[in-house]
């Protein structure tokens, strides 16, 4: 039996039929670009984060160490004008109910710590007379500023205050810084008028001061009753009444003494 040969037909590619893709096929590539961009995404998230870190480190620095820097918090507090009625009570004439709320602002200043903490201070201190084990003196420098602040205030009222006041005793030390019909010594001031711009330098305060119409005045006055981001005064102050050391000793006592800083 003989077959016959018949050559088969001859067909152009380009018309053969082209099976659809699969759908399952497409999926990894999705998924792949998919997570190409979110890693993409996460560089550069991670990047930004970066920036913001260092550039926060150049901001603030590591701060120097305070024993009192555990009681640290913070609170929103509206400050007042100081004109008008919202006077609080530091703002008043000078009376007894106001000379001591002043002198309570600082009352517990000269403090003590224990020579594991004095260690670590930046500039080194005293010994405090008679103590076992030894501690050593030192003063929140707040609590400076707001006995300086305080000498000022005297100094606007010389006829009432004769003399100034130690900032570690209730004694007032006439020999010291004698009274003038001008106000107290003016070293002094100059003292507390630089150590209070130097701190209000360091602490560079950047709550907003804005300005709001006045009906009554058809102006734009200033309001520096504002809110500000505050250090708690008073966590402050119950730190150096845990920690007081009593009136300040007798200082031409020279006491031989071996701390060494960390």
């Amino acid at each position: 039996m003989k077959f016959l040969y018949r050559p088969l037909r001859d067909m152009d590619s380009s018309t053969l039929p082209i099976p659809p893709l699969s759908s399952h096929k497409l999926v990894p590539l999705r998924f792949l670009l998919a997570s190409i961009l979110v890693l993409c995404i996460s560089v550069v998230l991670n990047l930004t984060l970066l920036y913001f870190w260092l550039y926060s480190t150049q901001l603030l620095p590591e701060a120097l160490y305070s024993p009192a820097q555990d009681v640290l918090e913070y609170k929103t507090v509206k400050f007042h004008s100081g004109f008008g009625l919202d006077l609080p009570i530091y703002d008043q004439e000078p009376s007894d109910a106001v000379d001591q709320a002043w002198a309570g602002l600082y009352e517990f200043a000269y403090s003590k710590i224990p020579r594991t903490q004095a260690m670590r201070l930046p500039n080194k201190t005293y010994p405090i007379l008679g103590d076992n084990p030894r501690t050593y003196m030192l003063a929140l420098d707040v609590f400076h500023e707001l006995h300086c602040l305080d000498e000022i205030r005297k100094a606007m009222h010389p006829g009432k205050f004769l003399a100034i006041t130690s900032m570690f005793s209730s004694i007032s030390r006439l020999d010291y810084y004698p009274a003038t019909s001008e106000g107290i010594n003016t070293k002094h001031m100059r003292h507390c008028l630089s150590s209070l711009r130097q701190s209000i330098m360091c602490a560079s305060d950047i709550s907003t001061i804005v300005w709001q119409w006045s009906d009554k005045s058809q102006a734009a006055k200033e309001r520096s009753d504002v809110v500000h981001t505050c250090r708690d005064f008073s966590k402050l102050q119950a730190w150096s009444k845990d920690h007081y050391a009593g009136d300040m000793q007798n200082m031409s006592i020279f006491i031989p003494d071996d701390l060494s800083m960390a």
